[in-house]
């Protein structure tokens, strides 16, 4: 089983993070570690309250689950790379990460990430399995019957919620129950 996850929406409210130029040398020597692993590759520092604060709980969630892999689906995957990505998680999510998904550009971007997922799985020559996203934009998933049903739709300002989490756990129990 495979988890997509989003950040942005999920695993904190998609309001949370504010980009800001750190370019200088002065910005930057200003900054202490910690908000050192939020500079993008292309300068930018991301800050914020409660980046990430729900990722405990998506951890928790998946506890049971041992056997569900995370393929990274945020648009951080543009600026950050994978160790990074998995730096920012708790060590409880960070291990269950396995890859990122390509980056796909089409001109309207709906179904961008369904696009994306199915890329993913084409050229890491996996044959598709079971698999569930969590993100906050339905737009992204949209396919010829409407919204995926793989697709577990958030509230992008609240993000991974309590509610979130028991739904994310019956789709994990009813999958099981497949196999």
């Amino acid at each position: 089983m495979i988890l997509f996850l989003d950040f942005d929406g999920v695993l904190h409210g998609n309001e949370a993070g504010l980009e800001l130029n750190v370019r200088n040398a002065v910005s930057l020597q200003s900054l202490t570690n910690e908000q050192r692993r939020f500079i993008t590759c292309d300068g930018r520092l991301i800050v914020g309250e409660n980046l990430f604060g729900h990722a405990d709980r998506l951890a928790m969630a998946l506890e049971p689950y041992p056997d569900v892999r995370i393929v990274i689906t945020s648009t951080w995957r543009i600026h950050f790379e994978l160790e990074a990505l998995k730096a920012f998680l708790p060590a409880a999510l960070a291990d269950r990460v396995v890859g990122i998904t390509p980056q796909v550009f089409s001109r309207d971007g709906v179904s961008q990430r369904l696009r994306e997922i199915d890329l993913y799985f084409s050229r890491n020559n996996r044959v598709l399995e079971p698999w569930i996203a969590l993100d906050d934009q339905d737009w992204l998933f949209f396919c010829g019957e409407g919204v995926a049903p793989y697709l577990i739709l958030l509230d992008g300002k609240e993000g991974f919620t309590d509610a979130a989490a028991v739904v994310l756990r019956q789709r994990l129990r009813e999958v099981d129950e497949l196999e």
